[in-house]
């Protein structure tokens, strides 16, 4: 390969990491200014609330409008109109004069990560295959928890001067921006492409997505719906179990991040050992982080079950990415993964209605709790191996998939 070749090759797969880290930086930036915010609007209410939610809730339909736009519009189209609707929701909370003008700005920006939010995946989708595919799903975790890590701390410096000035980071994206302008390139719809034409006409038949792009789907939503319990509980569980105070809980937070940026990083070779038994690792490293949760006593033992904690998310994600974009037909990539990433919000906001039934349930026991989701993962663990084991003749290994 040439010079010149690599360095477009390497800046293409940039652009593509860069223009995947939308949703997980929205949240981060403005996490450490909640507090600032609330002192300058007292009245703000419930509306506070609304700054994290409300662009998580956007999402959900404007993810699912994208993948069907995408059979009409070119995705390279869609991804920069949703990185300008992004820059201008989140650069546009520098002129609010009140907290429902951050409300209106927020809400705009949850419908730029929407449209942008399965787009790099999906071309990442139709530009790679096999092991190169693999290591770029997995990469794009980890860009995105290292981007909003870094600017989430950049934040908080900032928001000592005034919270506002850390509307300007947004501004970064303007050269995401351009790269996409520059590098990306021209997508033809779905419905247009020759290629995907073509393969209908030799088969005589209309892709269907298939029951395993919805059962892949469906495994994002418990996923997410059972392993997101530690989020209502973590702070919690560690202040009152005199295991540390607040602050041990942001390091928590911090460790997860890492764990699941360093597995992220590897996935591909993991994968490629592993094939289709990732899964069951992946749920078993959730099971185990729960059990240690129910035990721990010590500032060492929960380091422990958040570092499983950041495995399982640094294995799930981009596999269960991966696994959509292989089993979906050319023509509904873009569709399916939309399904997925739909599926990541709408667990999220399940996780609030899980998370009442198990403290019903164990009367409120934080320990209890977590012994009950250790055993609903390692039985979602055992299934996903049971599945695995009886459909290898039927896929092949020599696809390289997951379960689902």
């Amino acid at each position: 390969m040439s010079e010149s070749k690599r360095e477009g090759t390497v800046l293409l797969k940039t652009t593509l990491l860069l223009s995947s880290v939308n949703g997980m930086v929205a949240s981060a930036l403005m996490v450490p200014l909640l507090a600032d915010i609330a002192k300058s609007y007292p009245d703000a209410g419930p509306w506070l609330n609304q700054l994290l939610s409300l662009p998580s809730l956007l999402m959900i339909p404007a993810i699912l409008i994208t993948g069907k736009l995408a059979d009409y519009i070119s995705k390279k189209t869609l991804l920069l109109v949703g990185t300008l609707l992004f820059i201008i929701g989140g650069f546009g909370g520098i002129f609010a004069t009140g907290v429902m003008d951050l409300v209106w700005t927020r809400a705009l920006l949850g419908i730029g990560c929407g449209i942008v939010y399965p787009l790099a995946p999906a071309m990442i989708a139709y530009l790679y295959d096999g092991q190169e595919r693999a290591q770029l799903m997995g990469w794009t975790n980890s860009c995105g928890g290292a981007v909003s890590f870094v600017l989430g701390i950049a934040a908080g410096y900032a928001a000592l001067v005034d919270w506002k000035y850390a509307f300007y980071y947004y501004l970064l994206f303007v050269i995401v921006l351009i790269m996409q302008w520059f590098l990306l390139p021209d997508f033809l719809p779905e419905k247009k492409d020759p290629a995907i034409t073509q393969a209908k006409l030799q088969t005589g038949a209309t892709e269907k997505l298939g029951y395993r792009v919805w059962l892949t789907s469906l495994d994002m939503l418990i996923f997410m719906t059972v392993s997101m319990f530690i989020i209502f509980k973590l702070a919690l569980f560690i202040v009152n179990e005199h295991i540390g105070t607040s602050a041990d809980a942001g390091m928590a937070s911090s460790i997860n991040t890492l764990a699941s940026f360093a597995v992220s990083m590897v996935f591909a070779q993991i994968w490629n050992k592993l094939k289709r038994f990732t899964v069951v690792v992946g749920l078993v490293c959730m099971s185990v982080c729960y059990f240690l949760f129910s035990i721990a006593h010590s500032y060492g033992m929960m380091m422990a079950a958040v570092i499983f904690l950041g495995f399982s998310m640094g294995l799930m994600f981009p596999y269960l990415m991966n696994r959509v974009s292989i089993v979906a037909p050319n023509s509904q990539k873009t569709f399916a993964i939309s399904l997925l990433s739909m599926a990541i919000y709408l667990g999220q906001f399940f996780t609030g209605f899980y998370t009442q039934f198990v403290d019903w349930l164990t009367n409120g026991s934080i320990r209890s709790g977590f012994m009950f989701v250790a055993g609903n993962m390692a039985a979602f663990a055992l299934i996903a191996l049971v599945y695995v084991i009886f459909t290898r003749n039927r896929e092949g290994e020599s696809q390289t998939t997951i379960a689902g």
